[in-house]
């Protein structure tokens, strides 16, 4: 069946210097068995068909999801040795190195690397890689989450169990199934015929003005996090921190949790520039934050739909108080805006657009953006995959074009995690903006007496 147009937006967005791969990271307290995870995938994942085909034409307007006819399961996990000097350390090099190379497209898309003996805390560790044509971070997650032991539920398989090979568009409604065609037929001609576009924008009242106010948005700060991408990926990510302090930090501001986080997100880019020894007076850092546009019924349905806006992030602000409420206010306004629906039209349009239109959003994205940040609620309970229980989940998302920034926050079991994903032409050693992290976190606590 056809890639849909927001999945094929992935595929044209495929650099070498920019694999579009979302990379994951599960940690296990005791020691799981290549051959049970193997079962485990077999059961629980393969069910989602698209784990068990491949994408033919690829780099083509016409790419479509066909059957992967020499599917090898052994080719899909793979047993893996930590980089010296091995630890915490060299789970993050194995991350690093993986996530600076492509998949391939010869076989289904995705691979688990397993590894063993992390340290004393982490028996067991795998390194999840999913082509972000099979789907968005939130998509994912619930459908990986849901191989784990409390979320098993046969029910929620596509198709059920016994029949795996359905196609996910035949699970919907018919009348869904319809919108999307249609969506998809509405999308390839208002891009063949731009004249058209702008007079459906202007039957949206605002839409034309937040189009305009995204193309006459000036470029961001030249900070050390614009040029050219390089092929080389670094990961870090931070120690556990308590989402009950963050949650009172919220409370004392009248912020949400996404508020704080993003606020600290932006202290610690300042903490990271003025230690290069940058000048951050009057910057603005720009960010693409995605959000999920997916109704919770359809949580199990593969496929990207999200959409994303374009928050400036105050770091000119020294004060973490007047920083927050500066954050609130913008993220307040850009929720009330009509940008996320033309750039979740823009996203759509990519797949099926001609080489120059993709081109252009590429280009554009890179010049008005320095970074990716994600923010994604996991799990509030401890969980266990094969009775081994997850002490720690950690992901990143790819940076199309020239953005060679990726920060991603992920909440589980009572502690947030942040996760960089730098450029090695930007930032060849991601640990000192974590280390930024973990303190703009401290700070803000003592600040608000909402200690760890």
């Amino acid at each position: 069946f056809p890639v849909r147009p927001a999945d094929a937006a992935w595929l044209r967005m495929e650099e070498p210097s920019n694999p579009m791969t979302i990379t994951g990271v599960l940690s296990f307290g005791r020691r799981m068995e290549l051959e049970d995870l193997i079962a485990l995938v077999e059961e629980r994942l393969l069910p989602f068909n698209r784990f068990r085909m491949r994408i033919d034409r690829p780099e083509s307007r016409g790419a479509r999801w066909v059957p992967d006819e020499a599917f090898d399961i052994r080719e899909h996990i793979i047993p893996t040795e930590l980089p010296h000097p091995g630890g915490h350390e060299g789970l993050e090099r194995l991350v690093s190195d993986l996530m600076s190379q492509p998949l391939s497209f010869e076989r289904s898309p995705w691979t688990f690397h397993l590894v063993q003996d992390v340290d004393d805390e982490i028996a067991t560790a795998f390194v999840a890689r999913l082509h972000h044509v099979i789907g968005d971070g939130i998509g994912l997650m619930h459908v990986l989450l849901s191989i784990c032991d409390e979320r098993f539920d046969p029910a929620t398989l596509p198709g059920g169990a016994l029949a795996p090979r359905r196609s996910p568009r035949a699970a919907l409604p018919a009348r869904l199934a319809r919108t999307v065609r249609n969506a998809a037929g509405e999308t390839r001609d208002l891009l063949m015929h731009p004249r058209r576009m702008l007079d459906r924008l202007g039957a949206f009242g605002g839409g034309i003005g937040a189009l305009g106010g995204l193309l006459a948005m000036p470029r961001d700060s030249d900070t050390v996090f614009k040029g050219s991408a390089s092929p080389r990926k670094q990961a870090a990510w931070t120690r556990p921190i308590d989402l009950e302090g963050i949650k009172r930090i919220g409370r004392a501001t009248d912020s949400k949790v996404n508020d704080v986080l993003l606020a600290a997100a932006t202290g610690a880019v300042r903490r990271y520039l003025v230690a290069r020894g940058d000048s951050v007076d009057a910057v603005d850092f720009r960010v693409v934050v995605p959000f999920n546009v997916r109704p919770l019924e359809r949580a199990f349905e593969l496929g990207n739909a999200f959409s994303l806006v374009f928050l400036a992030l105050p770091v000119g602000i020294l004060d973490p108080i007047e920083r927050l409420r500066v954050l609130k206010q913008r993220m307040d306004a850009l929720k009330g805006s009509q940008q996320p629906a033309v750039v979740y039209g823009i996203l759509n349009g990519i797949g099926v657009a001609p080489d120059w239109g993709h081109q252009f959003v590429l280009d554009l994205f890179s010049a008005k953006a320095s970074a990716v940040v994600t923010n994604v609620p996991g799990p509030t309970e401890p969980l266990h995959m094969g009775g081994a229980p997850i002490r720690e989940l950690m992901f990143w998302v790819p940076q199309a074009g020239d953005i060679g920034l990726g920060l991603s926050i992920l909440s589980y079991d009572g502690a947030v995690r942040v996760g960089v994903a730098a450029d090695a032409a930007y930032a060849p050693a991601p640990r000192p903006l974590v280390d930024a992290f973990e303190l703009e976190f401290d700070a803000l606590a003592a600040q608000f007496g909402a200690l760890r």
